[in-house]
């Protein structure tokens, strides 16, 4: 991992009182280091309005079948209505941040400015924090990081998480070695 994207790490963990060793970890899992890293995942459907940083309406099963974004779908003038849409369905940077959450978070950029490590590791932290507000209590560490990857902590019938490989990742990679009730 470049020093830079230390450095930003080191500097999102303190403004958001998050563990530096969790995040590194998951700069690991998300993206391997590499700050320029982006997919797009179209089963992702959880749109955002650009105007109104608030969830876009209920689509349609033709909608979301299709690849085009319907005709009301909101954009900015620096985008056209089919890369917004698109853009909101990758994820960037080194954090893997998808575009939509980053725009919930009010990023107002063109999206590939996700794929640097101040602009991806800022949103991505923001997000891990929010996450960790509504669900350490109950969850745990690895219920955050389980919602990082799938919008929840859903757990399967045997207890393990729906995403368990994910989260066993993060594990592996040192991201759950700190002391907790240092950041609850």
């Amino acid at each position: 991992m470049k020093d830079a994207t230390i450095t930003e790490l080191d500097a999102a963990a303190r403004r958001y009182s998050l563990p530096l060793p969790l995040l590194v970890a998951m700069v690991s899992v998300e993206s391997d280091g590499d700050v320029y890293a982006w997919k797009v995942e179209p089963p992702y459907r959880y749109l955002v309005d650009v105007h109104t940083g608030r969830p876009f309406r209920k689509l349609t099963g033709v909608e979301i079948a299709s690849e085009i974004a319907p005709r009301d779908f909101p954009h900015f003038p620096h985008s056209s209505r089919d890369t917004e849409w698109w853009g909101q369905q990758a994820s960037w940077g080194p954090l893997q941040i998808m575009g939509a959450v980053a725009r919930e978070y009010g990023y107002r950029d063109p999206f590939p400015r996700l794929c640097t490590a101040s602009q991806g590791i800022q949103y991505g932290a923001q997000h891990l924090h929010n996450l960790r507000r509504r669900f350490l209590a109950e969850h745990g560490w690895m219920g955050v990081v389980a919602a990082y990857n799938a919008g929840s902590p859903r757990r399967q019938l045997d207890g393990q998480w729906e995403n368990q490989a994910y989260v066993d990742k993060v594990r592996k990679q040192g991201g759950f070695q700190f002391r907790a009730e240092d950041y609850q």
